[in-house]
C-alpha cells in the first residue's frame, strides 16, 4: 500500500513538472502564450496549479514580456519601464 502510494505521488509530481516546463519553454522560448494556462482576459493573467504568469506583448518596444509565479512568489520577470 505504501509503495503504491509512493508511486502514484511520484507520478503526479512528475505530471506536474512536465506540463510546467512545457509552458516555460513555451513563454521564454517562443514568446507565446502558455499552453496549459487559463487566461484572464482582461489583466493578462494566465493561471496554471501552482503556477500564474503575467504576459503581453510590449506597446512601445513590441517585445513579448512576461513575470513567472511559483505558488505566488516572483521567480522571474522580463518586464521593462
Amino acid at each position: 500500500m505504501r509503495r503504491k502510494a509512493l508511486k502514484t505521488i511520484l507520478i503526479v509530481l512528475l505530471l506536474w513538472l512536465s506540463i510546467f516546463f512545457v509552458d516555460w519553454f513555451t513563454v521564454s522560448c517562443f514568446d507565446h502564450a502558455p499552453i496549459f494556462c487559463v487566461k484572464d482576459d482582461e489583466w493578462n493573467h494566465y493561471t496554471g496549479v501552482g503556477y500564474s504568469y503575467d504576459a503581453y506583448h510590449h506597446p512601445i518596444n513590441g517585445r513579448f514580456e512576461y513575470c513567472l509565479y511559483v505558488f505566488g512568489i516572483d521567480i522571474k520577470s522580463t518586464f521593462t519601464n
